[in-house]
């Protein structure tokens, strides 16, 4: 693992694997290296024309079948509900890989259609709605994987029931800290549903990762939330410090594939404190393994999303 890359990567032939988000970025990286290497890869965009650019760039790189395009919006259930439908459609009911890579970090306060905070209805509630709604596929698939990507910035992030009722109404709007509260649900997240496979006996694994600092869109959007006398010096360190999307994807594309990625893990850059380098197991918040929290967690996203947790 000391200096784990792309061409670790194992062959792929005959996975399929969704990737949301995948227009740009950590998702376009991680669905071409995936196609690289012989998957099937469904490039999950909520844009379409930035998707139809996406499937053309992951097709240019496929080694096996070829990538096709998924519409889905995270923010809006409805969208995520015609994603299963269509990714079911597709696979005919077998999944071998969703990574939940789709996300938003501090924009401007606003809510989805469903009428939550557009972070955690991306981030979390999205995110788990699709997932949920892909275990079937995934139990059905032996060796199947789901990887939540989640944030150092959950590091510095509570969860309590009474706070993320108040962050999907948007009261006392933070950006940086809803983003850190929906970071840490979705490493909650996936420990939960690593636990179900664990329960059922079944061959599948949950893990998380994180990119580091990568100077990524999403980070470029989440600075221009920032003061105006801090913005400029935020984009230079970005530019300085943040490695590129080609390393930051690393650790998800090791959490999607390594033989000796371990369920319910968390994976990250082992250097300068989490922020670069090759990939290897990432510190992470102790209430990430609470299962009171988790529990909780569970069933209020289930209550706002209308989709049950896998028993």
């Amino acid at each position: 693992m000391s200096r784990w890359s792309d061409g670790d990567v194992p062959d792929q032939t005959g996975r399929v694997a969704l990737v949301t988000g995948a227009t740009g970025g950590l998702g376009l990286r991680v669905a071409s290296v995936l196609a690289a290497h012989g998957a099937r890869v469904l490039v999950g965009s909520r844009n379409p024309d930035r998707g139809e650019a996406a499937l053309a760039a992951v097709t240019a790189n496929a080694s096996g079948t070829a990538p096709e395009l998924v519409n889905i919006d995270l923010s809006s259930l409805r969208s995520v509900d015609d994603a299963v439908e269509q990714v079911l459609i597709l696979t005919g009911g077998s999944l071998d890989l969703l990574v939940n890579n789709a996300g938003v970090m501090a924009p401007p306060l606003r809510f989805s259609v469903d009428g939550f905070e557009s972070q955690w209805a991306t981030n979390v509630l999205g995110a788990a709605a699709l997932t949920w709604r892909l275990v079937p596929a995934l139990e059905a698939t032996p060796g199947s994987r789901v990887v939540f990507v989640s944030s150092t910035r959950h590091l510095s992030a509570t969860l309590s029931e009474a706070r993320i009722r108040a962050d999907v109404r948007g009261r006392d709007y933070r950006g940086f800290d809803y983003y850190g509260r929906t970071k840490l649900a979705d490493l909650v997240l996936s420990r939960q549903l690593d636990k179900h496979f664990g329960r059922r006996g079944i061959d599948a694994m949950a893990l998380a990762a994180h990119p580091g600092f990568s100077a990524t869109s999403i980070v470029e959007n989440g600075f221009a939330a920032l003061p105006g006398v801090i913005r400029p010096i935020a984009n230079w360190g970005g530019r300085v410090f943040g490695q590129p999307v080609e390393m930051g994807a690393l650790p998800i594309l090791y959490a999607a594939t390594a033989a000796d990625a371990v369920g319910g893990a968390y994976y990250g850059p082992r250097s300068l404190g989490g922020l670069r380098g090759y990939p290897g197991p990432a510190k992470r918040a102790r209430q990430s393994l609470d299962d009171e929290t988790g529990a909780m967690l569970s069933r209020v996203v289930s209550e706002l999303t209308g989709v049950s947790e896998p028993d």
